[in-house]
């Protein structure tokens, strides 16, 4: 009888499993479709008020969107910055001046603190004890302000012993997660399998390790542990508050946690959950009211003064640099460099003509002391129109009957000057560069015949004769590109040469002096140097055959050839011959 019952209950069993199938489906597949058919709906309707009642239960709603959101408003920047900065652009200003706010604060107050801790008596005997104690500094002055504070926490994998992640209070303690991990890993294996298991046959685990220096609060799980380390006085809340981040960590991660493969990248986000243990109490005496920062304020006033006071004088020498710079407007004075140097000094290079004004003369019309100025002055010969003017008025100083006349920026001399003078007058003005003497400019002056004795006459021959050699080197002969035979003009300036070097043979005699003419040939850039080279030699060959064929004497012609020449000017210039006369002498006159 009772074979039947249970054959009856089994068949029983049978019709409603088979029922079952039929209403629900197989595995319940029927109200799968359906509740994913219809899940949007059914969700949109409880989802407000299931996250409220999660976050309100655990706070663990914040807990798992938090990464998600920062993680999603990441991507939206990278790819969509522009649109982000159109959104911002409104609120920028205001957050810079609140964040710009908050950051003075917190810099004063760290200032302060730091200020306090490092300068005054309290610091100094802070330090002291650290270093007798052989800890950092930073730790030491944690321990005489907190209570207690939990200084770093960890989160390890309890099967295999890997660090999944690790957060500090901000100080550097200077120690390992990894090694801190392993070392951990290794004591509690090493207590497991030293002691006998607990009445429920589970492994037993250490809860507290104490140093001198500080504690590790440890709590296990079932596939993570916590560990926190903590300076000072550990209360009751901080092992509440890693059980609770525990717990949370196992809720949220228990796949990863499960199925971990040496690969911590999945728990980056646990961070979130392990802030929240970080958590610090100060001691009583640092409770009070919160003290104002006047110490850091007269040290911040002191730096702020101190760059003040560099920036006046920077400021100062850049005025005065400013102000220098004007001396360059100043004709025959050029400045070749001016900077500044030290907090308020000024480094001037200049070069200026003999004939311009002094520099210190312009400085004291400006009202520049030269207290704060360095100069360095070179010479150099001016070509300014009003410098040059100044230097034929300075020749003129030594002839007092001679009076000049400026027509179209030319001078006409007028007075009477003796023909010795008369010589040393056009020497002095051809020596002015930038005047470009020219002998009609003497046309005007009346040469006044005196007397003279051998030895003034000696003399008047020297000056004569150097004018005429000074005539011949001004000369140059050009020549078209590639050429070597004389053009027209060429031909003119060869016949015009001729007859001043006749003049000075004649002359030379008076002096017993030997004169001889150098030709020296030159071609511009183009081509090799070896075929400028013979180029230059068939020019100088070429005026000195055509010298000779108006009558002066081959022996006191040298034609040189100098090959190319660069210069900065058009290289029609770099096509020509040179003259210069050369003389010896051969007896006293």
């Amino acid at each position: 009888m009772p074979d039947n019952k249970e054959a009856s209950s089994q068949q029983l069993e049978q019709q409603m499993h088979k029922l079952r199938e039929i209403v629900l489906g197989a595995d319940g597949q029927h109200v799968t479709e359906k509740l994913h058919k219809n899940a949007r709906g059914i969700v949109s309707d409880v989802l407000s008020e299931a996250l409220h009642d999660r976050e309100k239960l655990d706070g663990s709603v914040n807990t798992v969107l938090l990464p998600l959101v920062e993680k999603s408003v990441e991507t939206s920047i990278v790819n969509h910055s522009q649109q982000f900065v159109g959104y911002l652009y409104p609120l920028v200003g205001s957050l810079v001046r609140k964040s710009v706010t908050a950051f003075i604060t917190e810099f004063l107050e760290k200032t302060n603190t730091l200020l306090e801790n490092s300068f005054t008596i309290k610091g100094l005997k802070w330090r002291f004890k650290a270093w007798q104690s052989g800890v950092s500094f930073s730790q030491y002055a944690a321990s005489q302000t907190f209570a207690f504070r939990v200084e770093q926490v960890f989160l390890i994998h309890s099967e295999t012993g890997l660090l999944l992640n690790s957060v500090s209070y901000g100080l550097d303690t200077g120690t390992d997660p990894d090694l801190m991990s392993s070392m951990l890993t290794a004591i509690n294996d090493f207590v497991s399998d030293s002691f006998k298991p607990n009445q429920d046959s589970s492994e037993q685990h250490l809860n507290v390790i104490r140093t001198s220096d500080f504690s590790l609060l440890i709590k296990p799980g079932p596939k993570a542990v916590v560990v926190a380390s903590i300076t000072g006085n550990m209360p009751q809340g901080v092992a509440n508050q890693l059980q609770q981040t525990l717990e949370e960590i196992h809720s949220l991660y228990d796949q990863e946690l499960t199925s971990f493969n040496g690969d911590a990248v999945p728990f980056e986000h646990t961070q979130n959950q392990l802030r929240t243990c970080l958590i610090s109490e100060l001691k009583p005496e640092h409770q009070g009211k919160k003290k104002k920062p006047w110490f850091a304020w007269v040290v911040v006033i002191i730096f702020l003064s101190g760059i003040g006071y560099l920036f006046a004088k920077q400021w100062q020498a850049y005025s005065l640099l400013e102000k220098v710079k004007l001396i360059d407007n100043e004709p025959g004075i050029l400045i070749t460099d001016i900077s500044t140097f030290g907090l308020n000094k000024v480094q001037l290079n200049v070069l200026r003509d003999p004939t311009a004004q002094p520099i210190s003369e312009w400085l004291q019309k400006q009202n520049i002391t030269q207290q704060h100025l360095q100069i360095k002055e070179r010479a150099f010969l001016s070509l300014e129109p009003s410098l040059v003017k100044a230097k034929v008025m300075n020749v003129l100083k030594k002839f007092p009957n001679i009076k000049i006349d400026w027509t179209m920026k030319q001078p006409n001399f007028t007075g009477t000057i003796a023909i010795s003078e008369q010589r040393r007058l056009e020497t002095d003005l051809r020596a002015i560069a930038g005047l470009n003497f020219q002998s009609d400019w003497m046309n005007a002056l009346s040469i006044e015949v005196v007397d003279t004795n051998p030895v003034e006459d000696i003399q008047l021959i020297k000056e004569i004769l150097d004018i005429k050699i000074a005539e011949i080197n001004r000369l140059r002969i050009t020549f078209a590109y590639g050429e070597s035979e004389l053009s027209r003009s060429a031909e003119n300036t060869v016949f015009s040469i001729t007859q001043h070097f006749k003049e000075l043979e004649s002359l030379a005699q008076k002096l017993r002096l030997s004169i001889s003419l150098i030709l020296m040939g030159t071609s511009d850039m183009s081509g090799d140097s070896e075929y400028n080279k013979v180029l230059s030699q068939m020019r100088a060959d070429s005026i000195k055959s055509k010298l000779q064929q108006l009558g002066i004497d081959e022996k006191r012609l040298n034609a040189i050839g100098l090959g190319a020449i660069d210069l900065d000017t058009s290289q029609k210039d770099a096509r020509m011959v040179l003259i210069n006369v050369v003389y010896f002498n051969t007896g006293n006159p």
